[in-house]
């Protein structure tokens, strides 16, 4: 892939060309093991519930599995168009009762409400602002039902700290597509970079290049930053826990797990 001038085209809007490798880029991502736990927190907290809302789904592959436990009535959405169109897709090629949806979470346009709102794969991350994340957990307050939960997860800057140079790396993805992120966290900042330069692979040497490049800002919290933001919405905080884990998330936590009512 050539680095002298690798961005032809820029997609503003991100998550968009990075549809197209998404899931080449969470491969090695176990979603039967997060659909496992993340079950195994639902049913700690609300053992009857029934229906569930997933934000920020990216290409469906969380909510796929989880619809295989065969015990949640599932809508995924995610922001982006291209995202929701992979995941469609997707199911199409599998058995399933998921609906899928595109919407921003940052401005929930749905009147429904749920047992469980889930929030997964640092997602919360891209959040900058401390007042974006209270009105994002205000509109979630309005989609639980009266003994609801929200589940959501983030990442810290221990995280950030030890991830920062191994998540670089270079892939092709199934569909033809070679791609390189280049990772950079800014302690000062307080902001983990995550820079995607991907490029289709020419069949036809004379045909146009297809190049793509998106820029992803994503703030590390602590616990205690997250707490204090938490206390300033009308949420409140029922659990958090280590990763994975049903285990007390602590200050020295990687990613920590938030189950908020």
């Amino acid at each position: 892939m050539s680095q002298t001038n690798p961005v032809l085209r820029t997609e503003t809007d991100i998550y968009q060309s990075l549809a197209l490798i998404y899931d080449a880029l969470m491969q090695d991502i176990n979603y039967e093991y997060w659909s496992d736990f993340i079950d195994a927190v639902i049913q700690t907290h609300h053992p009857d519930a029934e229906t569930v809302l997933e934000l920020a789904c990216g290409t469906g592959s969380f909510a796929l599995s989880l619809d295989e436990l065969a015990c949640y009535d599932i809508m995924a959405t995610d922001q982006s168009g291209k995202m929701i169109e992979v995941a469609k897709n997707k199911a199409s090629a599998i058995p399933n009762n998921v609906f899928f949806q595109q919407m921003d979470f940052t401005n929930i346009s749905i009147t429904e409400t749920f047992d469980i709102v889930l929030m997964l794969f640092d997602s919360i991350n891209y959040m900058l602002k401390d007042d974006d994340i209270v009105k994002v957990f205000n509109q979630v307050k309005q989609l639980l039902n009266p003994v609801g939960f929200f589940i959501f997860d983030f990442t810290t800057p221990s995280n950030s700290e030890k991830a920062e140079k191994l998540l670089n790396e270079k892939g092709v993805s199934e569909n033809g597509y070679e791609f390189e992120r280049i990772s950079r966290y800014d302690k000062s900042e307080g902001i983990h970079y995550n820079e995607f330069v991907i490029e289709k692979i020419k069949e036809d040497p004379n045909s146009a290049p297809e190049r793509y490049h998106e820029l992803h800002k994503q703030r590390v919290y602590t616990l205690p930053h997250m707490i204090d933001i938490i206390g300033k919405s009308e949420l409140k905080i029922v659990a958090k826990y280590d990763a994975l884990d049903i285990f007390e998330a602590d200050e020295n936590s990687d990613r920590i797990t938030m189950v908020l009512r």
